[in-house]
């Protein structure tokens, strides 16, 4: 695994949106402030 650094952009993935669609980090590229919310399921 590569340890992260200020100075380069995170790297890409992909995970499903709350419809199930999937979405990735790429498609907000450009835009100025992208907020990331990881929930944790509770079963």
């Amino acid at each position: 695994m590569t340890k992260p650094s200020l100075d380069l952009p995170a790297p890409d993935f992909t995970l499903p949106d709350w419809r199930g669609q999937p979405v990735s980090l790429s498609d907000f590229r450009g835009r100025k402030h992208v907020v990331l919310v990881f929930n944790r399921g509770f079963a």
